[in-house]
């Protein structure tokens, strides 16, 4: 109780202001302990993904409410959210913690249905850790519920998981069962997303036990719902699937006739990982069919694809699959060779699976060693337990004895305690003042530097427009033609500073007032950096600024578009704007714990180490020349980084005066999206 007093204490003077202060004015607007409860559970539960500080801060206001109240159904929701928060995170032991806190508050309520739900959550972080057997009791558990009170989504949830547990254990006649009545349960509700899961795990089985007939007719069935609901990836998937199971059969023609389609709809999709696949098994296909060219042809081309994706496994296949083809070929140079890399990457990815190996074995022993220390600590509390009743029936008999004493105690203290709450308030909303005070300030400062921009930076090009437009018309009525050009050119980079400040102002003005919508959606980085680097190619040119970009073809982001062009257009434009002539500007991405990191790299003056630390921050301070004098406000880096914010990233700098800068950003990476989205579905 203490922990969870002192962060709510802490936690005004370290989130988002704004945030708090609308959900503090909602707060306010409610009476009624209850309804408040139930409106931050809400809350929470739609904010634990993108705002988990936030949600799990108020998950703990919702928890101490709950308390004072003795609702324990609100208080078991709470700490739902914060393990979901923790699962998010991937720290299962807090996750479990919150979850098993959850049932004792439902079990308190005797609330069947808030139990069940906290059971389904709590599988997945057993099954995760290879507690097979707990994972399945919880499971069984929702099943026998919802089965008694019918909720045919969450029956569905219920059975895949089961089936998922019996797979992984090699009980394929279980999971068959499960994954089966999953299927049943989705044709009945007519749920064809989730029927297409369904099917494709019990082809999946199938597969398993080779039984390759009965996949296909999985697989074809799944075709006929993506007639209804097309998908261009699952189609993909689908025939790649069916392509393997009559490669599995030894009917060539017909695994070469669905690797084709499949094929077909990846190139268009474009993920080399995706092709790659493909395109090795049609090189195997051909090569069991001895067509040894057309199989040298596809190998090849997939072998090329790695070289760009680094997939060592996919690598590897392709080696193998190359080996075989000069082996028969009698070119044993070639075969030589491939066979060497084959044994190489081997070898790394046997390592790679040890390692894998040992620290999940590491994990699931010190999970062990802490579940069997909790257990003596248990019996431990039990013998003190008995002890301490012993010393209750003494103390009981002596607080009798002294009953009118503690109660004049009590009162005295009671009134001391209420004057101690009055206090505490008034400090409390003494800090609230003050922190209001200090955003009134900040929000001056800002009003003042945007009219510092507005009569200042807008006012600078606008005179020379009007200047050069003058001159233009001398130069037309005195016949000097030849000047024109150069006059036109210092005309365009005007109107273009212009242009750009403008569209900083409106995009920072729009997002400060909130009504700059956030939709997010799959990019793919080489085309968002790509089309950006076009756009300024022709400026790179007139200082002859060579720009370069890495390629990241297989990258995917999920952010908003509009916002992510805007960061980028002004890192680049920043980059040109301090590069000297004859310069360099790369760019490129990497993948890096689940979220992909964009960088833009300069060879230009480089940013003074006394200036970094407020590169970020919009005030009075002068910015620094461009190699040709252009003038910068540094709007359009405060643009970038409250962008970056909105969509779940972060942004810095790394520099060195006379060598250079990098500017970094991350991207939550579209898969994992959307694989988090799965796994808070089920």
């Amino acid at each position: 109780m203490r922990l969870i007093a002192l962060i709510l204490f802490l936690f005004p003077f370290i989130t988002s202001s704004q945030i708090v202060e609308e959900v503090e004015f909602s707060l306010d607007s409610i009476k009624n302990i209850e309804d408040k409860i139930a409106y931050l559970n809400e809350w929470t539960g739609k904010n634990y993904r993108k705002k988990p500080q936030e949600a799990e801060y108020y998950a703990l206001h919702t928890i101490q409410l709950g308390q004072d109240s003795k609702n324990y159904s609100g208080i078991g929701d709470a700490y739902i959210r914060i393990g979901s928060i923790y699962r998010r995170k991937g720290q299962f032991d807090f996750a479990l913690l919150n979850y098993n806190n959850a049932i004792d508050n439902f079990s308190l309520a005797s609330d069947s249905a808030g139990m069940n739900l906290t059971y389904l959550n709590r599988g997945l972080i057993l099954r995760k850790t290879a507690k097979y057997d707990l994972a399945l009791k919880d499971y069984y558990s929702v099943l026998k519920y919802y089965e008694q009170n019918y909720n045919a989504s969450i029956l569905i949830n219920a059975n895949n998981n089961i089936g998922v547990v019996y797979k992984d254990l090699k009980n394929y006649k279980e999971a068959l069962k499960h994954y089966k009545n999953a299927a049943n349960l989705c044709v009945n509700s007519n749920n064809l997303s989730y029927l297409f899961g369904a099917n494709n795990n019990i082809a999946v089985v199938y597969t398993l036990q080779k039984n390759y007939k009965e996949a296909l007719n999985y697989y074809n069935k799944n075709l006929i719902i993506l007639e209804k609901k097309p998908n261009k990836y699952k189609f993909a998937q689908t025939y790649h699937n069916i392509g393997n199971c009559f490669l599995s059969l030894k009917q060539y023609s017909l695994a070469l006739e669905y690797y084709n389609k499949s094929l077909e709809l990846k190139k268009s999709i474009g993920n080399k990982d995706f092709i790659t696949t493909t395109l090795n098994s049609l090189g195997n296909t051909y090569y069991r069919t001895e067509n040894y060219n057309k199989a040298l042809t596809y190998s090849k081309e997939a072998f090329n694809l790695t070289l760009n994706t680094n997939n060592l496994a996919y690598r590897k296949t392709s080696c193998k699959e190359l080996f075989n083809i000069y082996s028969h070929l009698n070119q044993p140079d070639s075969a030589i060779h491939y066979f060497v890399r084959y044994e190489a990457l081997k070898d790394s990815l046997i390592n790679r699976e040890n390692l894998s190996q040992i620290s999940i074995l590491k994990t699931k022993y010190e999970t062990e060693k802490k579940e069997a220390h909790i257990a003596i600590l248990e019996k431990e509390n039990k013998n003190k337990v008995m002890q301490r009743n012993g010393l209750m029936i003494i103390l009981v008999l002596i607080a009798a004895y002294a009953a009118f004493i503690v109660s004049s105690y009590y009162r005295n203290k009671k009134t001391t305690r209420l004057l101690s709450l009055q206090k505490t308030r008034i400090e409390w909303s003494k800090e609230i003042l003050d922190q209001k005070n200090k955003d009134l300030l900040v929000s001056n400062q800002t009003k003042n530097k945007l009219f510092q921009i507005i009569s200042h930076d807008l006012r600078s090009p606008l005179a020379s427009v009007s200047g050069i437009a003058k001159l233009i018309q001398i130069f037309i009525q005195q016949g000097r033609y030849g000047e024109l050009n150069d006059s036109s050119k210092d005309l365009g980079e005007s109107v273009t500073r212009v242009l750009n400040l403008t569209d900083n102002l409106l995009s920072w003005s729009l997002n400060q007032s909130g009504r700059l919508p956030y939709t997010p959606v799959v990019l793919s980085v080489n085309k968002l950096l790509s089309g950006i680097f076009e756009t300024y190619q022709s400026v790179a040119q007139e200082k002859s600024i060579h720009m370069e970009l890495t390629a990241c073809d297989s990258l995917f982001i999920y952010g908003d578009r509009s916002m992510l062009e805007t960061v980028v257009r002004n890192l680049i434009n920043n980059a040109i704007k301090f590069t000297p002539d004859g310069g360099i500007i790369m760019a490129g991405a990497k993948l890096k714990d689940g979220i992909t990191e964009i960088w833009i790299k300069d060879s230009g003056k480089g940013i003074p180490e006394e200036q970094l630390l407020d590169l970020f921050k919009l005030d009075d301070g002068k910015s620094n020349l461009g190699t040709r004098g252009e003038r910068g406000n540094g709007l359009g880096l405060i643009l970038c980084k409250d962008f970056i914010a909105q969509n779940d990233g972060e942004i810095w700098v790394e520099s060195k005066e006379n060598i250079g800068s990098t500017f970094r950003f991350t991207v939550p990476n579209a898969e994992k999206v959307y694989q988090e989205d799965l796994i808070s579905k089920q």
